[in-house]
């Protein structure tokens, strides 16, 4: 699972920074490993204001290729002026995991006939 956190949530506008987080369950959600910080930190004012605050909109996802999981997320930098600086990202060769992993041998014990396929993300 990837997601965007406040590693200190009591924080102002000015003070804010995201960053971006990444944790796995091998056992369908009832336990999850400590999170890893995969991207950030990030100024709320780096990022664009809504009127429902600062945003970095709903870009956010984790697909897999075998056992690497290849997270997809907005990244924002300092602003030149009034022009944003923000483009989605993934970690350079995927992240190992243990879940993806664990997945694999239930679908083949279980006789599935699902197809893997992969799919690559590179930095923009």
């Amino acid at each position: 699972m990837t997601y965007y956190y406040y590693p200190n949530a009591s924080c102002t506008t000015s003070t804010c920074q995201l960053d971006v987080g990444f944790s796995e369950s091998t056992d369908r959600g009832a336990n999850w490993t400590p999170g890893t910080q995969i991207g950030g930190p990030m100024s709320l004012t780096w990022l664009a204001n809504t009127t429902q605050g600062f945003m970095v909109g709903d870009y956010i996802s984790t697909s897999f290729a075998g056992t690497r999981a290849l997270p997809a997320f907005a990244l924002a930098n300092a602003p030149s002026g009034s022009t944003f600086d923000e483009a989605t990202y993934t970690v350079a060769g995927g992240l190992t995991t243990t879940a993806a992993a664990v997945s694999a041998t239930e679908h083949a014990a279980s006789g599935s006939n699902a197809t893997q396929t992969s799919s690559s993300i590179t930095d923009q």
